[in-house]
């Protein structure tokens, strides 16, 4: 049942000759709801290349979306997270220098503190398309990606029993970006992440028509056991790799979202482009699962999202090719996400979303574990379109209940 449906902006910067719009990013946390009931979620306007203004918006029980605190954006849409006890966390990127910025506030948003969180960041006028991830203990991980050959990830992690953030630098063999950090209940850290790089640099001819020549082709999952370790070592596995069946094919491993079960186990869901939607699940450090999603079409599946209800369904939200929003619905028996049976679409009259890979239009973006949220009957997100932020509720089970539970506090499956 969609509950609610409301546009929050119409304000937000989405200018094709004038990159990064506000809906670029399907690795960004966009949307918080505290246990009062209030909720927040923050958008970018237009500026320099370099300082875009980033906006938070907070709406209260019973009120309307009002506008609470802006700031530097650096060129990337920033970062919101929830904290355990309604913290509310932002992580920006002023001026693009390589500061990272985060902003806190333990009030609701009446008062805020802001510290420069230390590292060896980039420093070369790219925010390396960075994110965010916690849990339900207050561990959080901010992050950012940099180079092509080789690869890099920088990232930074809070612990709650240190109260301190510790910088880590990763080198890999290649760029694997658009990325999504979650960590885990025993100091444990799961990511998953495609490659992103020129196509020369692996070994495919260069584009023949466009001055656009990178390929985003193989999709990895990558583990780290301990994060505690002075030096971290990062396990990977390689999910799905698709090469290119002519030269100006790019988005063929399309990696659109990443998920961390009540059993332990990742999903990763992605659009082949040439097979249509996939969702595979990681358990052990192996691909167990790796099926196509029937229901959903190639360009829903630009879009996905995977979610359970407090009883442990899966579902997936996705925005179909006419706009609407869409869930479907794992069948009765289902155990894993891969059984999908229902598909439920909801006419969103002239708010609609679109399908446009992942600039202008960015994907349903929702209260999920990884940034900081029960498991839930009822969901509460934005999805974007152009300069439009639209914020919506949907009620999973449709039978008014609500409910809640949060994950077992136990060690992600490796």
């Amino acid at each position: 049942m969609l509950q609610a449906l409301e546009l929050v902006t119409d304000q937000a910067f989405s200018q094709d000759d004038n990159y990064i719009p506000n809906s670029w990013g399907v690795q960004k946390n966009r949307f918080v709801r505290t246990s009062t009931g209030d909720f927040f979620t923050i958008y970018n306007t237009e500026g320099t290349h370099a300082n875009r203004t980033w906006h938070l918006v907070h709406k209260a029980p019973g009120g309307n979306w009002q506008e609470i605190k802006s700031g530097n954006a650096g060129s990337e849409p920033i970062n919101i997270l929830r904290g355990p006890n309604d913290e509310i966390h932002l992580f920006a990127w002023p001026g693009t220098k390589g500061q990272l910025q985060h902003v806190v506030s333990t009030d609701l948003g009446k008062t805020f503190k802001t510290e420069m969180l230390a590292g060896d960041w980039n420093v070369n006028d790219e925010q390396g398309y960075s994110g965010s991830g916690t849990n339900a203990l207050g561990n959080i991980v901010f992050f950012q990606t940099g180079a092509d050959k080789p690869g890099v990830f920088n990232w930074i992690y809070y612990s709650p029993e240190t109260r301190h953030w510790t910088f880590h630098k990763n080198i890999i063999d290649y760029r694997y970006t658009y990325a999504f950090f979650m960590p885990g209940y025993q100091n444990d850290l799961t990511i998953a992440a495609v490659r992103d790089v020129r196509r020369q640099e692996v070994g495919y001819q260069p584009a023949s028509k466009s001055d656009f020549d990178y390929v985003f082709d193989n999709i990895k999952y990558f583990h780290i056991n301990d994060v505690r370790q002075d030096t971290v070592t990062l396990d990977q596995t390689e999910v799905k790799q698709v090469e290119p069946q002519n030269r100006d094919d790019y988005d063929l491993t399309y990696l659109t979202d990443a998920y961390i079960d009540t059993a332990g186990r990742t999903h990763i869901l992605y659009n082949n482009l040439y097979d249509g939607p996939h969702h595979a699940i990681i358990q052990s450090g192996k691909v167990v699962t790796d099926v196509k999603i029937p229901n959903i079409s190639n360009g829903a599946g630009q879009k996905m999202r995977i979610i359970q209800d407090s009883l442990g369904h899966f579902y997936i939200i996705t925005i179909d090719d006419n706009g609407s929003l869409i869930v479907d619905t794992a069948n009765a028996d289902d155990t894993d996400g891969t059984q999908m049976g229902t598909i439920t679409k909801f006419d969103v009259g002239d708010n609609p979303g679109c399908n446009d890979n992942d600039d202008f239009c960015h994907s349903p973006t929702f209260t999920t574990p990884r940034n900081g949220h029960k498991l839930s009957d009822t969901i509460d997100g934005v999805y974007g379109h152009r300069n439009k932020e639209i914020y919506f509720r949907i009620n999973l089970r449709s039978n008014g209940s609500g409910g809640e539970t949060a994950l077992p506090l136990t060690k992600q499956v490796a």
